[in-house]
């Protein structure tokens, strides 16, 4: 039987699904749902300094091939968190990933030294790349990047993830930004901007009126980002996110070069995705006699397999 366990961030994750930030909420809404043991990690939502109502309704329109959302980081606040969800959480049977996010470097380094007091997280990602806040995606500046991500490296030595956009900036010299400020790992890529009108009365359906597209249509993009940043950066950890809703996305993925696999979309429209990916993705090496998934991962850069 194939071995789909995978070490990235110097852990050992089950397997290489992990729930992205938003969708799974903080993991407790989906223990009724979905075996945790059988994915990798999850992902919290996205953490702020303080506490926010988010965007006014409507928050979620649907489109051909997925879905675009304006949710707006709506979240308790980082004290509410560590005190009353934190503890909940870290006792989910799955590696943790906390995603926070804050308006300046600063305000990042506060948060990541809060989290550092705390036991049971095994990783920090940077959400710098959520397209519906004000101020701009911070992901798109690599000036910015560098000093986010050397705020949160001062304060712990914990993994950090920094999570980056697919459509904004310079996405090459961002990564390159963050893995230089001491970043382990990136995850590629959050929602792409995107906009609906509603027909009937000739204006956006969204309040904000920009949103954020998830789903199926944003797949190939994120595999375009995962590819190029693996080709740039050969030994950095990837967390590729984006459109995975089955096990062909679930591969391509991996032979684009990313170690882990974000699932956001795909849980929200089926929460016992993740159990069939698990199930598929061995069935998958095994049918091909492949010993790991660890033999996977970055083959579109070697030539692909050999087949005969």
């Amino acid at each position: 039987m194939a071995d789909v366990a995978v070490t990235a961030l110097g852990q050992s994750f089950a397997n290489p699904v992990v729930l992205a930030s938003g969708p799974a909420g903080f993991g407790l809404e989906l223990e009724g749902e979905l075996d945790l043991s059988v994915v990798g990690a999850l992902t919290t939502k996205t953490v702020t300094p303080t506490s926010r109502v988010g965007n006014p309704q409507p928050r979620l329109v649907d489109c051909p091939c997925g879905a675009l959302n304006s949710i707006g980081l709506e979240n308790p606040g980082i004290e509410s968190f560590i005190s009353l969800a934190l503890p909940q959480i870290v006792e989910l049977p799955t590696r943790i990933i906390v995603s926070i996010a804050a308006g300046a470097p600063n305000e990042i380094g506060g948060m990541v030294e809060q989290l550092a007091s705390t036991d049971g997280i095994d990783a920090i990602e940077l959400n710098l790349s959520c397209p519906n806040v004000r101020g701009g995606v911070t992901g798109g500046n690599p000036d910015a990047v560098r000093a986010f991500t050397e705020a949160a490296r001062a304060k712990t030595r914990w993994p950090l993830l920094v999570k980056l956009p697919g459509d904004a900036g310079r996405s090459h010299e961002s990564a390159e930004a963050a893995l230089s400020a001491g970043a382990d790992g990136l995850t590629l890529i959050n929602t792409l901007r995107g906009l609906r009108i509603d027909r009937s009365v000739g204006r956006p359906f969204l309040h904000r009126e920009i949103g954020g597209l998830s789903g199926p249509a944003i797949l190939p993009v994120a595999l375009a980002r995962v590819f190029e940043t693996r080709k740039a950066f050969p030994d950095a950890v990837i967390v590729g996110t984006g459109g995975v809703c089955d096990v062909g996305g679930l591969l391509e993925m991996l032979l684009a070069g990313a170690n882990l696999v974000g699932v956001g979309f795909g849980v929200m429209a089926d929460p016992e995705l993740p159990q069939r990916l698990h199930a598929e993705l061995m069935e998958w090496l095994d049918q091909r006699g492949i010993d790991s998934v660890d033999q996977v991962v970055g083959t579109a850069h070697r030539g692909g397999f050999d087949v005969h």
